[in-house]
Formats: C-alpha cells, sequence, structure tokens
C-alpha cells in the first residue's frame, strides 16, 4: 500500500447553511470511505470516478467542480464530497493532484 484516498460526504439541508457555511453537525455525521491503493493510478481511478477535481479547490484536497449537489428535491438535501490523501509521500500526491487536475 502507498497511500489512502479517503472520501467524504457530508450532507445538509440548504436552508441550514449559514453564510456560506455548512453546518458542524453536519460534518460530525459525515460518512467516510477509505481507499488504501498500490499505486499512484489506483489513487486517481479512485478520485475521478467520484468526479473530484483538485482545480475545483486549488490545494490538496479534492472537491466536485461544481460544489455541492442536491441529492434530494423534496427536503432541499445536499452533499458536499471531497477527497482527501493520506500516507503518500510527496512526490506521490504531487503526480496525484497533477494526474487528476
Amino acid at each position: 500500500m502507498i497511500g489512502t484516498v479517503k472520501i467524504i460526504t457530508v450532507s445538509f439541508l440548504e436552508d441550514d447553511v449559514f453564510d456560506g457555511g455548512i453546518p458542524q453537525v453536519s460534518y460530525d455525521n459525515a460518512t467516510t470511505a477509505d481507499f488504501e491503493v498500490d499505486t499512484v493510478e489506483e489513487a486517481v481511478r479512485v478520485i475521478s470516478n467520484a468526479g473530484l477535481s483538485f482545480a475545483a479547490t486549488g490545494t490538496d484536497w479534492a472537491a466536485h467542480p461544481d460544489g455541492s449537489q442536491i441529492v434530494d428535491y423534496a427536503t432541499a438535501e445536499r452533499e458536499d464530497v471531497t477527497a482527501h490523501l493520506h500516507g503518500f509521500t510527496e512526490n506521490d500526491a504531487t503526480a496525484i493532484i497533477n494526474a487528476v487536475g
């Protein structure tokens, strides 16, 4: 294993957003999925398959380029999905970030 890609999904109601911020309780109830990967290519595939991009954040974690997504129009529930790299060497993290874009 060369590292772990952690996909975090935060669900919240649109009406609960205050001053552009998602309520803390939403983060407390977030779901996570850890993908232990053996190659840079595998990490790129996990992040790309989730539809996430490092270009969307301009930093070392990835998000959906269009921001949070509505998952239930009846309740206005939204999901914010992000990917975070853990345990990768600096070179491998850079290669993942560059490949995903």
